[in-house]
Formats: structure tokens, sequence, C-alpha cells
């Protein structure tokens, strides 16, 4: 209870501080955007361990327990593990609330400090991290060299927090682009391409727009998953992967970027393994089918450009005379969008 904790990176810098900076021992990729992020990082950690590394996978929300936000080689945490991460940095949030200058650490930056903490005494390979909200303020920027930075699709979301307009969204995501970095982004507006091509010179960042550099067809499909065709800069790609959807395909296109781009730093990503990781991904609630007969499909569309993705979706792989539809939000989204969008379902 209480007020609203404001948005900076001072409170988390601290709490990193005081914890010994954990978040500057794993090589990183960052991934943020409105829409495919989850999807994106899911897709990134899976092909790096398919490649043998060990990587850590920051993402949210959880849909099951709060222990899935914080994974290892592809397991959430263990309970057991959960607790001792808690009750590692649960001192020092208790210290800093009772300090001269009280400070109410919020419950995102403690799960943000206890995936660093967790990663960096594993000694991981890579770490993934999935930006809670925006870019520049997310208590996940604290990374100040990430080997890849990735921006997903960009559409209007948390406008009360982050801009009205997509620009302004833009701008915001674009905080966690770094000096030196490949910074891979989805196909996006023209404005919000001159936005990240700026924020990119800036600090000497190089980018890849998978809209120019790739092109990617999708194949044959069942309500298990559907094949892939896409073609790089460095060769082609086919395979299959277990998640529906045009967006899911062009979620997959920026992840073999980012393969790419770190094959270009010198790690060892066979293609066939690369292939292998996106088969093997695993991201419950994105066009999941839970039961066939009759058919009960999940999806987490929760603003209106994802719900109008869903409608697209179902209409081409779930094309049934009656359609039922169960819909719930919490408070702070689009209704009137989201519901305009699902109404094209007739349900």
């Amino acid at each position: 209870s209480g007020r609203r904790p404001r948005y900076d990176l001072s409170r988390i810098e601290s709490l990193m501080a005081q914890l010994g900076d954990p978040q500057k021992r794993v090589p990183t990729v960052h991934v943020t955007g409105t829409k495919g992020k989850g999807s994106t990082s899911a897709m990134i950690a899976s092909i790096l361990s398919a490649c043998g590394f060990n990587v850590g996978l920051f993402t949210l929300p959880h849909l099951h327990t709060m222990r899935e936000r914080i994974q290892v080689c592809g397991q959430p945490l263990s309970e057991q593990a959960f607790a001792d991460a808690v009750a590692q940095v649960w001192p020092t949030v208790e210290a800093m609330a009772d300090g001269d200058s009280p400070e109410r650490v919020t419950t995102f930056e403690i799960l943000t400090a206890m995936a660093f903490s967790v990663f960096a005494q594993r000694k991981l390979d890579f770490q993934v991290l999935e930006v809670g909200m925006g870019g520049t303020l997310d208590a996940t920027n604290l990374v100040e060299d990430p080997l890849v930075c990735v921006i997903t699709s960009i559409s209007l979301d948390h406008t009360a927090v982050l801009g009205n307009t997509v620009e302004e969204i833009a701008r915001d995501k674009a905080g966690i682009i770094k000096p030196g970095a490949i910074v891979v982004t989805a196909p996006q507006t023209l404005a919000v391409i001159d936005i990240l091509e700026e924020a990119c010179l800036n600090v000497g960042a190089t980018l890849v727009n998978v809209a120019e550099a790739y092109s990617w067809r999708g194949g044959e499909w069942s309500l298990k998953g559907q094949d892939f065709d896409v073609d790089g800069p460095n060769g082609s790609w086919q395979g299959w992967m277990p998640l529906l959807g045009e967006h899911q395909l062009e979620n997959a296109v920026c992840a073999l970027a980012v393969a790419e781009a770190l094959a270009g730093k010198g790690v060892a990503l066979p293609h066939r393994l690369v292939v292998e990781g996106l088969e093997r991904v695993y991201w419950p609630g994105r066009l999941e089918v839970l039961q066939e007969s009759p058919l009960v499909v999940v999806d987490g569309a929760h603003n209106p450009y994802s719900s109008q993705q869903l409608v697209r979706a179902v209409q081409r792989y779930f094309p049934v005379e009656r359609c039922i539809l169960l819909f719930g939000a919490s408070l702070g989204h689009d209704l009137t969008g989201i519901v305009a969008a699902l109404t094209e379902l007739a349900p």
C-alpha cells in the first residue's frame, strides 16, 4: 500500500550496488518492445541453450507461478532456489526501507535483483532479459554493455507512463540502446525506424532492421505449430516451431538475427542447433491450444494491436462457425480498443 513509486533507476542502482552489482557479470541480450518481447526472449534463450550454453531468462508476467519469471537452462527456479534468492536480497531491501532516506523497493525491482543475483552466482554464459515496461527507466536497464539489444514491434500500451504516441514510446524503449551494441529491430513504422537510427547513431550502435535484412515465409502448419523459411544476409533457415501466428514468424526472425549477431561476435552457434532451438521453444499462453475437441485456445492479447493479430490468427487457424469468448483484463488497458478488435470474431 502507499503512493505509487517514482520511476527512475536510483533505487535499483542502490540495491544492486549493495548486492555487489551482479548484473555486470553475465553477457546480456536485452529485449524490449510492446508486443512479442516475451516470445522473442524465450526463442533467443532456447536457441542459446540448444547450442550448449547455460542461459538465464528473465521475463514477465508469469502465468502459473512467479518462479517462471526467473529461469535457468529452460526451467523455472525451484521453490527452494526462489526462496533462497528472496532471502539473499531481502535484508538489503529492508535496510533501504528503514534507512535515513527510506526507499521502498518495488516488487519488480526485487525480482530483477533476484534474477541478476541468481544468474551471476551460477556463472551462466548468457542472460536474456525482457524489459518490464518501457526501456529507459526500467529496472533491467542497469546493464551497461549488452551484446545485442532487441526491439520488437512497438504499438500503444502503458500510455499513462510511456507516452501517448508510438513515437514517444519508441524514444523510451530506445533507452536500452548502449554504445557498441548491435540493435535488432522488428518491422516498425518509418517514424519509429528514424528514432531508432538516431539513437544508434548517437551512441555508436549498429542497427539491424529485419524488414530490410531478412525475408521470411510461413509454410505448412497444424494446431501444434508451423514451418518457416527465412533468408538472411548470411544464408537461409528452414525449420518448424511450436508457436502459431504470423507475428511469431516475425519474432522468430528477430531471434535468428540475434543468433547471427552473436555469431558475428565469435559465439559458436551451429546452424543445425539454432534451428533445433526454435523447435524446442516453450512459451505458453500464446495461441496455445489447450484442447482440440472441443477446441479451446488461450492467448494473452492485451492491447488493440495484439487483439487484431489474435483475430487474424483465429480466422486463419481456427475458422469456426461459433466462437465463445472469455475475456478479462486488469485496469489500465484500452478496453474499448481491445473489445472493438475482438468483435470482428462475432463471439
